[in-house]
Formats: C-alpha cells, structure tokens, sequence
C-alpha cells in the first residue's frame, strides 16, 4: 500500500478533473469563427453547467447546446430571443417584439431578412455574431432551441486571450 501512496495525490486530481468537468464544467474547443469577434475560430472556452439550474436562459446568454445540424457535436451561439418573444430580421438587422435590437457585440451584420414568428414555450432562437459565416437559427429547419437541449451558459474565453463572455 505504501508503494501506492504517490500516486494518490495525481489519481485525486485527476478524478476531481474529470467530475467537475462532468457535472458543473464545460471545457469547449471553438472551432468556427461564427461566433467572433466575441468567441475567436480556435478558441478554448469554459462553461457553467449549472447556471440553468437556478435560472433560464436569458437573451444575451452565450449558451452551448446539443441540436441536430451538429452531428453530434455541440454548437455555441447567443440566445436572441426566448419564449413568448417576436422575431424578425430586416436587411440583417434584428427585431424582437417589433423593436429593433441593439447588437454591440455585432461587428459585420448580414443583409438577410427572415419572417416574424413567435419564439414557442420552452424554446429559444439564437444567432452566431459573426452574421455573414454563422451557421444558426436562420438556416434551419427547425430553428428553435428546446429548453432540455441548452448544455451550459459560456462564462469565458480563455485562450487564446482571457475575456468574460
């Protein structure tokens, strides 16, 4: 047993590793660039898996969710609008509940439109910032995000540069 005993301290470490990863942390690659310039193609972010226990999602909320366009993977975008909400968008300009919403986060908007359609209980709409490259709610057959199949809200970034999210 005394043979054992250093490796005790490394087995410690890497079994508290692997829960908190499992149960309130998400350590995410971010591959694409459809969420920058807030999320940088290549980044490392880390997310709260229990935030959405204690709250909902909120508009504004960088969330990681499960949705079939990523096969398997899972994608990271920002909740635009949440249930009961209105959404439309106009020469690439949002509209929520007919008022134009103002996105400082945005830095090249899309010249899109897309129709008005109320946000379903227990659902949320979200965008990629990056507009022109995002993959996200635009494009989908369904473009709703179901309540069960948001992972985790993003906290930061931190690589290759820390910033809060």
């Amino acid at each position: 047993m005394k043979r054992f005993r250093p490796l005790l301290l490394p087995a410690a470490a890497i079994l508290l590793a692997a829960l908190l990863n499992t149960f309130l942390l998400m350590n995410l690659h971010v591959p694409s660039g459809s969420m920058e310039p807030t999320i940088p193609a290549g980044a490392m972010v880390l997310a709260n898996r229990i935030t959405y226990r204690f709250r909902e999602p909120m508009a504004g909320d960088v969330i990681v969710f499960r949705h079939e366009a990523a096969e398997g993977h899972f994608l990271i975008k920002r909740i635009i609008a949440v249930p009961g909400q209105t959404f439309a968008i106009s020469e690439g300009r949002v509209y929520l509940d007919g008022q134009l919403l103002p996105e400082e986060y945005v830095t090249d908007f899309s010249a899109d439109d897309y129709p008005e359609i109320q946000i379903p209980e227990g659902c949320y709409l979200v965008l990629g910032d990056n507009r022109p490259v995002s993959m996200d709610s635009r494009f989908w057959d369904d473009p709703f995000i179901r309540r069960e199949d948001i992972l985790a809200q993003a906290l930061f970034v931190y690589y290759p540069r820390f910033h809060r999210l």
